[in-house]
């Protein structure tokens, strides 16, 4: 009974406000730990990853490749440009080789001032080896024309004096226009005199470029369209061949010998230049120094006489106004 009044007495008391006095106990809940509640742990959610979405990758959006699309004018307004499809639709610029810098041309295709050509010399006789065409022409050299030469030497127009019995050193004007302009390229001639005396002594020797050798009577070792004799054409093939002609052949006498020599500069480059040859290394005071005046016939006349040693006649003559008339054209 006693037990039950206490325990009444003592839930009023709590009831009416006695237990403020009883100190209550450290709260449980003031600070949250911090391994718990404090803060959000930096690595799940104080900052989103830069990887992620901080900062788009440079590489996937933060340029339209340059070599693609930088050129291409901005649109005006977001109406002008249709949405991506899909995110990696611009994700990296092209290959730098495919677009950006094309590369070098190869040695194939940078320049186009020259045609393709061979590695291998074509195969050619002893008359037409080593070509004596230059590499330059000096800008001064006087070359002719075709309707020029057609005019000066009107029997080697078309198949000029060339038939199945003599077509063995045998040329027209196509031919003899090619090699005359050779020569005056490689001997320098610049003068007109001196290429119209040039054109009408070989025309003359060689009856309008129809012989390359002596036909009447057939002298062995006289050739070219100049008509060298033999002492000349040895000297002549000396000069273009030297690692090919025997020092000992300068003194042979017989046929086979000469002609063999002879036959070496029968090419069209070399029997066509061959007259120029001669006025550049056997008689260069005529050469470039004003003794084969320029339309003067007396020069050309001393010419053949003094410095050639053959004859003069009137066709001779002929033959040098019809050069020295068409080359004034």
């Amino acid at each position: 009974m006693k037990v039950s009044v206490a325990f009444t007495v003592l839930s009023a008391l709590v009831q009416t406000g006695f237990a403020k006095c009883i100190p209550s106990p450290t709260p449980d809940y003031s600070v949250a730990p911090s391994s718990d509640y404090s803060a959000v742990p930096s690595s799940d959610y104080s900052a989103v990853p830069s990887s992620d979405y901080s900062v788009a990758p440079s590489s996937d959006y933060s340029a339209v490749p340059s070599s693609d699309y930088a050129t291409e004018p901005a649109p005006s307004s977001s109406d002008d440009v249709e949405p991506a499809s899909s995110s990696n639709e611009y994700t990296a610029p092209a290959p730098s080789s495919d677009y950006t810098t094309a590369p070098a041309p190869s040695s194939d295709y940078a320049t186009s001032s020259a045609p393709e050509t061979s590695d291998v010399a074509p195969e050619t006789s002893d008359t037409e080896a080593e070509t004596t065409e230059p590499t330059t022409t000096p800008s001064d050299v006087y070359q002719i024309t075709a309707s020029q030469l057609d005019a000066a030497v009107p029997a080697g127009k078309g198949s000029g004096k060339c038939t199945a019995d003599n077509s063995d050193g045998c040329a027209n004007n196509e031919q003899a226009l090619v090699a005359l302009n050779n020569a005056a390229q490689k001997y320098g001639v610049t003068e007109r005199g001196e290429v119209v005396a040039m054109i009408a002594l070989m025309a003359f020797e060689s009856g309008s470029w129809q012989y390359n050798v002596n036909e009447f009577p057939g002298r062995a070792g006289q050739g070219t369209k100049a008509m060298f004799m033999y002492p000349f054409i040895y000297k002549y093939a000396k000069a273009l061949y030297p690692d090919k002609v025997q020092d000992a052949w300068e003194s042979a006498t017989d046929d086979l010998t000469m002609n063999n020599v002879r036959a070496m500069v029968l090419g069209d480059d070399d029997s066509f230049g061959s007259a120029f040859w001669y006025l550049t290394t056997q008689a260069p005071e005529y050469h470039n120094t004003g003794k084969l005046k320029d339309g003067d016939l007396a020069s050309f006349k001393e010419y053949c006489t003094s410095a050639v040693g053959a004859g003069w006649d009137d066709d001779r003559q002929k033959g040098w106004e019809a050069v020295n008339s068409a080359l004034s054209a």
